[in-house]
């Protein structure tokens, strides 16, 4: 401790230290001077002899710096200010280094920043590290009717499940011992809500009454839900983001207490939230929380509706939490099934201190390719810059042998140079944190667009720790072996100038960089290629519609509480009224939009034969006509098509081939859910996403089914937006508390399909640009460097009769064995990976000979043009220039 006290005040005080160690030489002179004086010296005299036997006053202080370990400061603090000056003087090299790095190391930064706030950021909320979201799997979950959440299959055939039924997480509350709170809460939704008149529709969380408390959460206004606010008879309070309280209310204090309409029912202000708390979901920010209350979900125990989240008490194993609740949701189960009547749920507790896993699941697989990448070229850049360093380095070669006769060690002079990469480093780090701070949260909205996220990314201590690792890192990658080449030089030949040992030596690592960058670039390039390959199919596709003046939008008046024969009155209403708008050729709607990614599923059967599944689509008249379907056979769903009337149906053109074969499938009877007999054949169509082939359909008439919202379609004779104002207009005019929502053109809805689709090929086709610059300045500046140091023996094949033609050839043949090595390399690495992203292609595979051709072939093309302009310049030199050279 005591040395390293002696170390900090040196470092931090050095002024003081050096003047009492200047004071502490100075004294021990005159005490020795006056001990001389009292033996008869004079004072010239007695000052000369101390000194004299005193010795070197400097040499005292650098011993002094030296065993406070300051000396090793004081040499890199020098190493630094020549490092500056060396830069200074070569501002292209400096300018273009620090370029290059800034676009590798902040591409890293930039995609680490949202790694960070996707994947490793925690909720901001209290003690994190103890919340658990509750999950079970059952092969067979016999001991519930119904479901709403989320949910997979696994391989071993068990269903993954998050959500549990009120009861269940009641009797799981009451008696558990290993929580010391447990929440519940349902689904983010959408939700009608009424603000001084103007309705939108709004993202909404129902939660039980201690939620926020089990969190850890308080108000920034008002106060947050409690327990009894959730009780039945209670009057509806609703909590608002900060985002919603801003952007709706003003952030007036007067809002709170305000009543608004949340789904046609009125609501009181109770609280704000704290500004960027968004709840557990980092995908979803809710803009409004309600209590969970006289729902007629919550009193059914087989309707397993909601999820639940607890808090572990402090030294709670995690498998004694796991039995317990497994335990008690069994016991739950049991009181209202059989025993034996069931298969009890295995329970697993997740860690939740990261929130919900949805929006993790949804970016993983783009932010590793990304990560890859990005990470490709970082080392382009390093290899690029490692190649300019050794061509510099063997510039300073005289400078360098100097310094090693004149007694340097070779250790000091590693150093030296290792600290000009880290400071070149440095510089290129900070520009590149300058760039990813600029860039923000942009590439989470490539894939996700407009939508509220709960994530910050931003610059914090982790990030810029990583930053400065990078920093470290790639100096040693790009300066380590430029420097031991460097000073592996034998002092008298470094005098004159390198050696053919240390010439063939640098030419090789020159080489071999240029082979590591083509390889590199090369499966960027190819990357590349395929996601624009992919992109072109898919724009390419047939659609079997036209999506060309089509406006398309929802509505939701289930929300308001209508159904049954209001429900289907007021979207038959809206359709007719949409349908008279001036410039509105024809309005349908249908349950789902097309491409929306979303249709109902189910299945249709001749009697007596196999079930065939198939997706269901609920119309209204002329559906088929607005959205440009072809009708193959039979009629359009019609009016008449009603609740009491026969049910029809009409279905594409697969079915009928699948069911029928080469037979007229008109007034042919099916069974889907009940019998039904199919009037009209319509001619296949993408429906539900462009990568998937038109799957065999139904049609059903919107009157002869209960649905919920529909995506309404106009087909306009203007620009589609224009009748966005019109539209709302009717909407209101039916019920203006029920307000139009994900109003969009068609033309839109199709590149929302395609939008992750849209960003690896922009995101590729920017990485695969940035690396052909760089190799191709690599091999520029390799090529150029050794015209340059081979400039006399390319003066002498001239004078004995060497052709322009045949200097240039011998230089391009420099470049095209590491450029044939990195090549093939580059194929067989890009063939290895593109197994990794086969599942993100459409229309073609990995090794597709003409996506990997020509990807190769623009790689060469760019090393030939980079590699031109120095064997041109080495095919000019003359025999005089040659004599001039040195």
């Amino acid at each position: 401790m005591a040395r390293w006290r002696s170390f900090f005040r040196g470092l931090l005080e050095r002024g003081q230290v050096e003047r009492e160690m200047s004071q502490e030489m100075e004294f021990h002179l005159q005490a020795r001077a006056e001990d001389l004086i009292r033996r008869g010296m004079t004072l010239p005299e007695a000052l000369r002899q101390a000194r004299i036997e005193f010795g070197g006053v400097e040499r005292y202080k650098e011993e002094g710096r030296e065993s406070r370990g300051l000396r090793l400061v004081d040499e890199v603090r020098a190493d630094l200010r020549y490092a500056w000056r060396q830069l200074a003087k070569a501002p292209s090299f400096t300018l273009l280094a620090v370029a290059i790095l800034a676009i590798g190391i902040g591409a890293n930064t930039a995609v680490f920043s949202t790694v960070n706030a996707v994947m490793l950021a925690v909720l901001p909320v209290h003690d994190p590290g103890r919340l658990r979201h509750l999950e079970w799997s059952a092969k067979k979950d016999d001991f519930r009717k119904s479901y709403n959440g989320g949910g997979w299959v696994n391989s071993a055939g068990e269903h993954i499940r998050w959500s549990v039924s009120y009861p269940v997480f009641q009797y799981l509350r009451t008696h558990t011992t290993v929580f010391s709170e447990l929440s519940t809460f349902g689904n983010s939704s959408q939700m009608n809500v009424t603000i001084q008149g103007h309705a939108e529709l709004r993202q909404g969380l129902m939660v039980s009454g201690d939620f926020f408390r089990m969190l850890g959460t308080a108000a920034y206004r008002g106060r947050i839900l409690s327990v009894e606010d959730a009780q039945p008879g209670v009057a509806t309070v609703a909590v608002l983001s900060y985002g919603f309280w801003e952007q709706r209310l003003g952030a007036g204090a007067e809002a709170l207490g305000q009543t608004i309409l949340v789904n046609g029912a009125p609501a009181s202000i109770l609280g704000v939230l704290p500004k960027g708390w968004c709840g557990i979901d980092p995908g979803a920010c809710p803009d409004l929380f309600l209590p969970l209350a006289n729902m007629d979900a919550m009193r059914n125990p087989e309707s397993w509706y909601y999820e639940v989240m607890g808090r572990l008490k402090p030294g709670v194993a995690e498998e004694r939490a796991r039995a317990e609740t497994e335990a008690l949701i069994d016991r739950a189960i049991a009181t209202y099934r059989a025993a034996g009547s069931y298969e009890a749920p295995r329970i697993g507790l997740e860690p939740a201190a990261k929130g919900l896993n949805g929006l993790r699941s949804q970016l993983t697989d783009p932010l590793t390719v990304m990560s890859w990448a990005v990470g490709a070229i970082l080392l382009i850049a390093c290899a690029n810059i490692a190649g300019l360093l050794g061509a510099r380095s063997a510039a300073r070669q005289r400078e360098i042998g100097t310094r090693l006769a004149l007694g340097a060690g070779r250790g000091r002079l590693i150093r030296q140079l290792l600290v000009e990469s880290l400071l070149l480093a440095a510089l290129g780090t900070l520009a590149g944190i300058a760039l990813a701070y600029a860039t923000g949260d942009s590439i989470v909205r490539l894939f996700l667009g407009d939508r509220t996220l709960g994530i910050s990314v931003a610059m914090n201590l982790r990030v810029l720790g990583v930053s400065a690792g990078l920093c470290f890192m790639t100096a040693i990658l790009f300066g380590l072996l430029p420097a031991l080449q460097a000073t592996r030089l034998d002092t008298a030949a470094a005098m004159k100038g390198s050696g053919p040992a240390a010439e063939r030596s640098r030419l090789v690592t020159a080489k071999g960089f240029i082979a590591l960058q083509v390889a590199i670039t090369l499966m960027l390039v190819l990357g590349s290629a395929v996601f624009l390959r992919t992109l072109i199919n898919l724009y390419a596709e047939p659609l079997g519609f036209r999506p060309e003046n089509l406006l398309t939008f929802q509505l939701n008046p289930t929300l308001n509480g209508y159904k049954d024969q209001r429900l289907l009155n007021f979207h038959e209403d809206v359709v007719r009224r949409l349908g008279a708008i001036p410039g509105v050729r024809s309005a349908s709607m249908s349950r789902w939009g097309i491409l929306s990614g979303s249709a109902t599923r189910d299945s249709v059967n001749l009697p007596g034969q196999k079930p065939v599944p198939v997706m269901t689509h609920y119309v209204a008249p002329r559906f088929f006509e607005t959205v440009g379907f072809s009708l193959l056979a039979g009629r359009d769903v019609e009016w008449s098509d009603r609740e009491k009337s026969e049910p029809v149906l009409v279905i594409n053109q697969a079915l009928a081939q699948q069911l029928f074969g080469s037979e007229s499938p008109l007034g042919r009877v099916v069974e889907v859910g009940g019998k039904c007999t199919i009037v009209g054949v319509a001619a296949n169509t993408k429906f539900d996403s462009l990568r998937r082939a038109a799957p065999p359909t139904v049609y059903v008439p919107f009157r002869q089914e209960r649905e919920h919202s529909m995506t309404y379609v106009l087909r306009s004779a203007m620009e589609p937006k224009a009748l966005v104002p019109a539209v709302r207009r009717v909407v209101e005019s039916v019920d203006p508390n029920v307000p139009p929502y994900e109003v969009r053109t068609q033309t839109e809805r199709i590149g929302e399909d395609v939008r992750k689709d849209r960003v690896f090929a922009l995101l590729f086709t920017a990485f695969g640009s940035m690396a052909l610059i760089l190799a191709s300045l690599g091999i520029y500046g390799t090529l150029a460097y050794q015209v340059a140091r081979r400039t006399p023996e390319i003066g002498v094949r001239v004078a004995l009769g060497a052709s322009r033609g045949a200097v240039a050839a011998m230089m391009m043949r420099e470049e095209a064995a590491p450029v044939a090595v990195g090549l093939l390399v580059g194929i067989g690495g890009a063939l290895e990976a593109g197994k990794f992203v086969e599942s993100m292609m459409f229309g073609l595979k990995p090794t597709d000979p003409v996506t990997v051709v020509g990807a190769a072939g623009a790689l060469l093309l760019s090393a030939v043009a980079a590699g031109w302009l120095p064997a041109r310049r080495a095919a000019s030199i003359t025999p005089m220039q040659a004599l001039r050279y040195d």
